[in-house]
């Protein structure tokens, strides 16, 4: 492993939960009790609904996967630690924990003299590296967050289907106003989001979708 390469990068920001505790929070929008998941004419056509669906199954293997390898993450913290290398020197007010190279020569920038001790954080970082990457292969963490990874961006592809999708009543707009709450927790943007202007605009099509059922239930009565 050459020096540069020596550090550890942490799991990819927690997406996941972000998404997830969205469609938790946002009340009548989580597609777990969303009126878009309740048929209402028992195999409907349409294509935002069916995009949809298959956007539903990618969210919920996604965030399996990733609370996987976020359990595999956390136990390797817990009993390897994450890489780094602690200097002690004359010249530091304290210890310093250092988990690159790149950190230590920022460091070394300001305290030239520290350059004598570089070959040796290096060989600090390059061990404990050996053995979180011997424990990560023991426990497949690795494998796991390629695997979520790539569920992710699977999932990423089946919103955007969602999106561009055509609906052709009122289930079908519902589901993609799920999608767009959902997606737009994702990210510092979410905070400047319109979610009461959306909330709005979805109990309004789950109050016209009730309407639309009451008055197919009289009609057929």
């Amino acid at each position: 492993m050459a020096d540069s390469e020596i550090s550890t990068s942490l799991s990819r920001p927690s997406r996941r939960d972000v998404l997830s505790a969205a469609l938790m929070t946002i009340g009548g929008t989580s597609f777990n009790n969303s009126a878009a998941a309740a048929p209402q004419d028992g195999g409907t056509t349409d294509a935002a609904v069916i995009a949809w669906n298959a956007w539903r199954a990618a969210h919920r293997r996604t965030l399996a996967l990733c609370r996987k390898q976020q359990a595999l993450e956390s136990e390797l913290a817990r009993t390897i630690g994450f890489p780094q290398a602690v200097l002690a020197a004359a010249e530091l007010p304290s210890p310093v924990r250092i988990n690159s190279l790149w950190q230590f020569d920022q460091l070394a920038g300001d305290l030239p003299s520290l350059c004598t001790r570089r070959a040796q954080v290096a060989a600090v970082l390059r061990a404990h590296q050996q053995r979180w990457d011997e424990a990560d292969r023991a426990i497949g963490y690795s494998v796991a967050r390629q695997r979520e990874e790539a569920a992710s961006d699977e999932e990423e592809r089946l919103m955007k289907g969602v999106l561009a999708a055509e609906a052709t009543s009122l289930r079908g707009l519902s589901t993609k106003l799920d999608v767009l709450l959902a997606v737009g927790a994702d990210g510092a943007e979410g905070r400047h989001f319109p979610w009461p202007e959306l909330r709005r605009i979805r109990r309004d099509v789950a109050r016209l979708m009730q309407v639309q059922r009451h008055d197919a239930v009289g009609f057929t009565a």
